[in-house]
């Protein structure tokens, strides 16, 4: 008898942790249900990440380079003229138009020439052309392809813009230099009033050195 009251007790006692432990779970699912979901919606494929938005530096969104570079283009170099005709003869000169004029004075010998080298002091006979890099106005010495009225200068009392006479300095004759002059050297200086060139021109130069006197 004692027994059997025992059995009695025991499987109220497990039929009531049945019903709290049910009653538990029922608790949470309907907690769960009604509790917004934290992750957003999405239009991609199950399985499929949501790419990362990417932005720009703000360099390169107000159009530079993310380098720091102009987006001008480069400064020319010597290498970006070209000078067509052959000695004795009206040169051409080829401007570059994808570069921004050089703020240096640069120089290139196209023909060495032989003799004596131009030193400051020297009067110097020469044949020329000067074209204005932004404005394509031109003067020179070349009265035709073939003909001219050389130009006598003494390198150093300031007869031509200074640029033009460090371009002199070791030619010799028979030789034949591309120069491009910055206006600081050249267009900007009292020495090229007469030139008819706008003080910030850039100037591209062809000397043909015909004699030293």
């Amino acid at each position: 008898m004692v027994n059997l009251l025992r059995m009695r007790i025991r499987a109220k006692n497990v039929l009531s942790g049945v019903s709290v432990t049910a009653a538990a779970a029922v608790a949470v699912i309907a907690l769960s249900a009604c509790s917004p979901s934290l992750e957003q919606p999405s239009d991609m494929p199950p399985g499929k990440e949501v790419p990362e938005k990417l932005s720009a530096p703000e360099s390169e969104e107000h159009g530079q380079s993310a380098h720091g570079g102009s987006a001008h283009g480069a400064t020319c170099v010597i290498g970006d003229f070209t000078v067509t005709g052959s000695s004795g003869h009206k040169p051409s000169v080829v401007v570059p138009d994808d570069c921004t004029p050089p703020k240096k004075l640069l120089t290139s010998t196209l023909e060495p020439g032989s003799g004596p080298a131009v030193s400051e002091g020297d009067t110097v006979s020469v044949d020329y052309v000067m074209v204005g890099l932004s404005s394509g106005h031109e003067v020179g010495s070349w009265t035709s392809p073939t003909e001219s009225t050389p130009e006598e200068i003494t390198v150093g009392a300031g007869d031509v813009v200074p640029g033009w006479e460090q371009a002199l300095l070791g030619m010799h004759a028979g030789g034949r230099t591309l120069a491009v002059i910055p206006p600081k050297q050249g267009a900007a200086t009292e020495a090229a009033a007469d030139l008819g060139y706008p003080s910030d021109e850039t100037l591209a130069l062809v000397i043909e050195l015909e004699s030293i006197d």
